[in-house]
Parts: C-alpha cells; sequence; structure tokens
C-alpha cells in the first residue's frame, strides 16, 4: 500500500540493514511520474536457486497447479505499480496510476490495458478465476472496483463502494475476496455477490498485505510497525485468535508465501525484498535499494514459478528476483 496521493534459516550479513526503526513516512503512491521513474535503475538479480517443485495442493483442496515455465519477460516498460498479481498462464497485472497495465506470455506490456472511470490512486490486485474478476483496490474513491478481464476491451464496474482505503487484496479458499482497509486497520471478507463481513476483531494499525497459508490461517502485515499477524479463522472467515509472528518489517507492505512456508515481506523503509520462516525466525534480505517495494508474486504458467515479482514506485514497476523454491499453491494459479 501507499497512502493516498495512494500475497529464516540463514541470517544475512545485510539483515542490519532491513530493520528500518521507528514508524516509517506513508509510502508515495506506486504511480508516480515517469520522468521520478526512470531515475530508479531496474534491478532484476537476486539470489539464484533450482526451479523447485510445483506444490499439487492448495488452500483446502487438492486441485493440481498450472505447470512451471522458464520464461522472463521483459519487464522495463512496466509503469511504476502498488498492486501485482499473477494468473495461471503467467499473465501479470499489475495497478498503475488510475488503471491496471498487463504484460501477457511473450507480449510487450501494455502499460494502459484497463483505465478506471473517476479512479486516481489504485492499491491491491485480486484475481477471481471462478467469476472472471480481477478486484481492484482504489484507496482514493473507497472502492473495490471489479474488472472483466475476459471482454476485449476490459470492462469495470464498482464492485463494492464504502471500502475505506482498499489496500492489500488477495482471493481466501472460499472462494471469497478478502482485502485490508489501510485507515481503518482491518481486514473484510466479500462474497462475490458483494456482501461485505468482517474478518478482524480488533484493528491492525496500518493494516496492509495479505497471504493465506495451506493450513488456511490468514498473515497481515501492519504496514507503519512493520509487524506481521498470523490470524486463525473461523468458518465463517471470522478472527478466532491472533498472534504477531515477525517484526522489522519497517513498511511492511506486500506479502507471499512460498511451498515450504516461509514469508515474503517487502519493506518499503530500507527498500528491501525480506524472507521470513513460518514462525518469524530467520530473517534474510533478499534484495535492497529498490523504491517503494510493494506487493509480491511468484511466477506461474509460462513463468518460473520459484521467480519472486516484485511491484514497485520506480522504473520498471515490475522487477525479479530469482528464488531457491517455488511460491505456495494459490488458487488463482490453478
Amino acid at each position: 500500500m501507499r497512502t493516498p496521493g495512494l500475497s529464516f534459516v540463514y541470517v544475512s550479513a545485510l539483515a542490519a540493514c532491513s530493520g528500518a526503526t521507528g514508524n516509517p513516512p506513508p509510502p508515495t503512491d506506486g504511480a508516480v511520474t515517469d520522468s521520478q521513474a526512470d531515475s530508479s535503475p531496474p534491478g532484476d538479480t537476486g539470489t539464484p536457486g533450482d526451479s523447485g517443485t510445483p506444490g499439487d495442493t492448495g488452500m483446502g483442496g487438492d486441485t493440481a497447479m498450472a505447470a512451471c515455465g522458464t520464461e522472463r519477460p521483459d519487464l522495463s516498460m512496466t509503469p511504476a505499480s502498488e498492486g501485482l498479481v499473477i494468473a495461471a498462464d503467467g499473465t501479470i497485472y499489475s495497478s498503475r496510476s488510475g488503471g491496471v497495465a498487463r504484460t501477457r506470455p511473450g507480449m510487450p506490456t501494455e502499460a494502459n490495458w484497463v483505465r478506471l472511470t473517476g479512479a486516481t490512486t489504485v492499491w491491491g490486485l485480486a484475481l477471481d478465476v471462478a467469476n472472471r474478476r480481477l478486484y481492484v483496490g482504489s484507496p482514493g474513491n473507497a472502492t473495490v472496483f471489479a474488472v472483466d478481464y475476459t471482454a476485449d476491451p476490459p470492462t469495470s464496474t464498482a464492485h463494492l463502494a464504502m471500502a475505506g482505503q482498499p489496500n492489500g487484496l488477495t482471493m481466501g479458499p472460499d472462494g471469497a475476496l478478502y482485502y485490508s482497509d489501510f485507515a481503518g486497520g482491518h481486514v473484510y471478507r466479500v462474497e462475490a455477490a458483494g456482501m461485505r463481513t468482517r474478518v478482524t476483531r480488533t484493528p491492525i494499525a496500518q493494516a496492509n498485505g495479505l497471504a493465506f497459508a495451506p493450513d488456511r490461517t490468514l498473515y497481515v502485515n501492519g504496514y507503519g510497525a512493520g509487524q506481521v499477524f498470523r490470524l486463525t479463522l473461523d468458518a465463517m472467515g471470522a478472527e478466532t485468535e491472533r498472534a504477531m509472528v515477525a517484526t522489522g518489517a519497517g513498511g511492511a507492505d506486500g506479502l507471499a508465501l512460498d511451498a515450504i512456508g516461509r514469508l515474503y515481506v517487502t519493506a518499503q523503509g530500507s527498500g528491501s525484498l525480506l524472507r521470513y520462516n513460518a514462525d518469524g525466525t530467520g530473517r534474510t534480505v533478499l534484495r535492497m535499494g529498490m523504491t517503494s517495494p510493494a506487493n509480491v508474486e511468484f511466477g506461474a504458467g509460462s513463468l518460473n514459478c520459484s521467480d519472486i515479482y516484485i511491484a514497485t514506485g520506480g522504473r520498471p514497476g515490475v522487477v525479479m528476483v530469482e528464488g531457491d523454491t517455488n511460491g505456495a499453491a494459490v488458487p488463482w494459479h490453478r
């Protein structure tokens, strides 16, 4: 998230650089101007590793995941972004000022793939395959939009109004949309028909990135304090327990899990991608020097499933870091 204007075992020697103290200033909107973005050099190197083994079980199901490829697309023309989601075929959707960009396998980036009428800032994205929708959080409009990504040209509607500042968006194992309200600090569950219920019992200050684990627990980032929480939910998606599992990620924004349960968190305070064990121990810095890193996604489809993609406020707006393990099984990669 970024304010309006707005998914371990080894401790790196760089880790000390990643723990920003105090509350970092609210991040800038990912949609910085091109002149600003051009000053940020693209970075696409990381920690090399093997491709791992695709997970074949998911959250609450045993549907096989899509096959993994080896493609590493040209990301040089992706605009500065905040939200990021990758479809099962390897299509990359990334947010931009007033809309969403799309990078399809083997094709150049469509920077203006969809424009959202009246929207300025755009934060999180989530892909609802069952209903053929791309959900888009727009904090300036207090709205979650729904884009029909199968239409040509794509069409959009206001799916949920009065949504606060929709920030981190993800699809749950129950097929519902979950999103964090950065201003109010609560996480909400939204059914396909648009009915909303509250997940959190009490606020998480500046709630940000969301990611489900295979056991259906929900991880939530607390941005300013740089904390990661694990929530246990009941069958209706309401919180029953909460534990803080990680600290030291100043400006904790994006969040994703790999196939062995490790957490990947972007820390805007230090421009870093951090990795933690599932219990929050063993912090490792995987990448530094990024401009306002935000959402995190693993590759799928034609892409290498162990490659990690990060939305940034620089140019390019999406960067790739090589990982050593595939991403966790998620509904939108099936």
